[in-house]
Order: structure tokens, then C-alpha cells, then sequence
């Protein structure tokens, strides 16, 4: 299969979140982000992804809602969730709703996207970094 460039969707409500997700991963990743479930839904709709990085803490739709609506709706994305929230409860619920895994935050970038690239590598075949 050819090699093809990975597409990530960050999913979180807080802009300095999002800036310092695209920061990190832009140069390994093209990324997109969005501040809600209902403009992540929008552009899944418009664009092909890869992964999405979905925060549990969402207004409205909740990110552990919009992880079931992404499996449910396009089971070739595949979801991890980041959140502040570290019970064991909050991991399996998202696990549960088909998250492939859980990031905690903070995060230490390095391992962030070392952890990221590893899902990529069992996950896509053929995907590589941008």
C-alpha cells in the first residue's frame, strides 16, 4: 500500500490546548481543530481523518459522546481521548466507548507524540508523518 499522510482532528474547548496540540503535531501530522463536538462533526463530515484527539470536557455534546458518535459513525477514525480527568472510571468509560486510548493532561509533549505515532503505526496501514 502506498504511503500516505496522516490527517488528526483536536477535538477541546480550550483554545491554549488546541494551539499547543497543533504546535506539537503539525510538524509530524496535518492537523485540525475544533472547539466543540458539533464543528468536530462538521468537518468530519468535510474531511477524511485519520485520529482524533477528543477532550472529555466539551460543551454541549460531551467528548465522551461525540467518542461513541466518531466510532459509530466512522469506525476508520480512531479516537483518543485527553483529559484532566485521571479515575480509573473516566479511562474505562472512554475505552468502553471505543477510545482507543487515554492521554492525560497535562502531557509531556515528547511522549505525546511518540505515543501518537505509535497508534498511527498499529492502526493505518501505510500511514506515515507528514
Amino acid at each position: 500500500m502506498a504511503d500516505k499522510a496522516v490527517s488528526i482532528l483536536i477535538v477541546d474547548d480550550e483554545r491554549p490546548v488546541r494551539t499547543l496540540l497543533n504546535l506539537i503535531l503539525t510538524p509530524h501530522f496535518h492537523c485540525d481543530s475544533a472547539e466543540s463536538a458539533s464543528e468536530a462533526l462538521s468537518l468530519i463530515e468535510t474531511k477524511s481523518f485519520d485520529l482524533a484527539l477528543v477532550d472529555l470536557g466539551l460543551p454541549g455534546l460531551s467528548g465522551l459522546g461525540l467518542c461513541r458518535l466518531i466510532v459509530k459513525r466512522n469506525p476508520e477514525i480512531s479516537v483518543v481521548v485527553i483529559s484532566g480527568e485521571t479515575d480509573d472510571q473516566s479511562i474505562a468509560d472512554a475505552l468502553a466507548a471505543g477510545a482507543v486510548d487515554y492521554i492525560k493532561k497535562p502531557f509531556d509533549l515528547d511522549p505525546t507524540v511518540r505515543r501518537l505515532q505509535k497508534i498511527i503505526e498499529t492502526r493505518i496501514p501505510g500511514a506515515v508523518a507528514s
